[in-house]
């Protein structure tokens, strides 16, 4: 049997074409669970050579890398030359890559491995090579002919492009397809929502979060924007939901190895607590620390035989909180077999007792428990279980169960609670947003939580905002005019100054429907009247440092 795939390539801003594709419905997914592999950039940053590149292959395989489950190796900016050669393709830097990227992609596939390789959406990339821009077709097809198998697609320049983002990834998507060779696309837009305007649609995997960095502040961080509350609205507990075999959550590559600012004696504890929430999450494993080098306590954790396994469980649910009180956290992550991974997390300084009942996790009675760390069998425990005593940045991570009917998931959010999904009138404080960045805003009151008062009347709906906030709703084409009325709150700070705008889709489209421009405090209020019959997301965005902004009654109203 076939199905029909949709794939839709922009010709303009404005417009654009769908092309249909027989998929056999028997054809593999094409990343059915996260990817795994090594990428050059935490390790070395732009200073790359073919040299390097080998001896990292090598090292893939002498250290049990390859053979743990690890098969792409990913070349990441700076390895093109600065110019592309005289029928507009991309070349390998001549100096640091003499034997060119095809050659190198032969080494990397007669290890056993898979050739990933960099490239950025924009006309340059974030070190000012050569970008994709207008080059998209020429550039998937020399990719293709190198043997590329993973292409990880940056998104530095691209609010230049003057195109949505799903419009810059369905022209990428079709261009791979038309190559006839299957190469896995991650998307690296600095979490800018790829699960709200229809990622999947286009690619495997997706940032949730900008560049992590190798201090555990940032691990956490990134992790929470796939696992917590940093991206999305909390009554969605984190991305799961967005998740599954073939489109993939990616809170940025590993830094297992490279971690600084630790003591000495924390150091294996905080490498343990970043790859096992990596591998609760079902986040892309991509190892980012010089492999040649590497102590034999990194590679124990980077190839843990068990918590791979519990990262690349081909029932594809990404683990979500169960439990989060001052910094001691549990996720559960259900699996195919019928058992439970469950990861304790303690982030505070002092030693912490955490526990979980199994009601929680739709278990009952006594229960057998396995750590996944030790490979060992702990035992049986009734109700729930603790674990004692963890220190700061220790984890645990077990499974809980025995083999039989898979357990059910946490309860997705209904769709009715975060899109447009009926005619007349839908105040957007009773959607819940599915992306923010900055300030999260705060429903029917000032951003203080004080009612929303506009020249002595006082609004029941609306939304309160502190600069910097934005945030995306979904309204799915749904919804023809977005009004509102939008002011300066009374209680800024003197002298502050705002700004109120609303956005089609993302950043990188540039595409403003409306612009208060400047206001303060002394300015009247203004009114929103724009048409939003053509938008999928829409995006709220107030600016201005300290200052606090309204929008009154913001509301969305759908034809009958």
């Amino acid at each position: 049997m076939n199905r029909l795939l949709v794939i839709c390539f922009g010709v303009s801003v404005v417009a654009s074409t769908c092309l249909f594709t027989p998929v056999s419905a028997d054809e593999p997914i094409l990343a059915a669970t996260p990817p795994m592999g090594w990428n050059s950039w935490n390790a070395f940053e732009k200073d790359i050579d073919e040299k390097k590149i080998r001896e990292i292959a090598d090292a893939m395989v002498a250290t049990g890398m390859r053979d743990a489950g690890y098969q792409y190796l990913v070349i990441d900016d700076a390895w093109m030359a600065p110019q592309r050669d005289a029928k507009g393709r991309l070349t390998g830097d001549p100096e640091r890559f003499p034997s060119g990227m095809r050659a190198l992609g032969d080494y990397i596939h007669s290890k056993g491995l898979k050739f990933g390789i960099y490239q950025d959406r924009g006309e340059l990339t974030c070190q000012g090579l050569p970008g994709s821009l207008q080059h998209e077709q020429v550039d998937m097809a020399t990719f293709a002919q190198w043997g590329v198998d993973y292409i990880k697609l940056d998104s530095c320049h691209a609010e230049r492009n003057g195109r949505m983002s799903s419009v810059d990834y369905a022209i990428f998507h079709q261009a791979i397809q038309a190559t006839g060779r299957p190469m896995v696309l991650s998307i690296s837009d600095f979490g800018n929502a790829a699960w709200a305007w229809g990622g999947k649609r286009y690619a495997q995997l997706w940032r949730t979060s900008n560049d992590i960095y190798p201090w555990m502040d940032s691990v956490y961080y990134c992790a929470q924007t796939s696992g917590g509350d940093q991206k999305s609205h909390p009554a969605f507990n984190g991305l799961w939901q967005f998740a599954g075999p073939g489109h993939w959550n990616d809170p940025d590559m590993l830094h297992v190895g490279n971690l600084k600012h630790i003591p000495e004696d924390r150091k294996d504890m905080a490498n343990r607590a970043h790859f096992g929430l990596w591998c609760i999450l079902a986040a892309p494993l991509m190892a980012g620390n010089d492999l040649r080098v590497m102590s034999d306590s990194v590679k124990s954790v980077l190839t843990a035989p068990e918590l791979i396994a519990v990262n690349q469980d081909p029932r594809g649910v990404q683990g979500y909180q169960v439990f989060s009180q001052d910094g001691r956290e549990v996720y559960c992550k259900p699996l195919a077999d019928g058992t439970a991974a469950l990861l304790f997390l303690n982030k505070r300084r002092e030693n912490a007792d955490i526990s979980i009942s199994w009601e929680k996790i739709g278990l009952a009675g006594k229960q057998p428990v396995r750590d996944l760390w030790a490979r060992h069998d702990l035992g049986e425990f009734d109700q729930g279980f603790t674990a004692k005593q963890l220190g700061w940045h220790e984890s645990l991570l077990v499974k809980v169960g025995s083999k039989g009917k898979p357990l059910p998931t946490a309860t997705p959010v209904p769709a009715e609670k975060y899109r447009v999904t009926r005619p007349g009138t839908t105040y957007l404080s009773d959607l819940y947003y599915i992306w923010k960045a900055h300030h999260a805003p705060v429903y029917d009151a000032t951003f203080a939580k004080q009612p929303i008062v506009i020249h002595s009347k006082t609004f029941t709906k609306g939304i309160g905002c502190k600069g910097k906030s934005a945030f995306m709703f979904m309204v799915d084409e749904k919804a023809q005019r977005l009004r509102a009325r939008v002011q300066i709150d009374p209680a800024s700070p003197a002298g502050s100054e705002g700004r109120f705008k609303v956005y089609n889709e993302d950043f990188f489209a540039n595409q403003v429907l409306w612009d208060s421009k400047i206001m303060t405090k002394d300015s009247a209020p203004q009114e929103i009247d724009v048409d939003i019959s053509k938008v999928k997301c829409l995006m709220l965005v107030f600016e201005g440092k300290d200052a606090l902004g309204n929008w009154a009654e913001a509301r969305v109203i759908a034809g009958q």
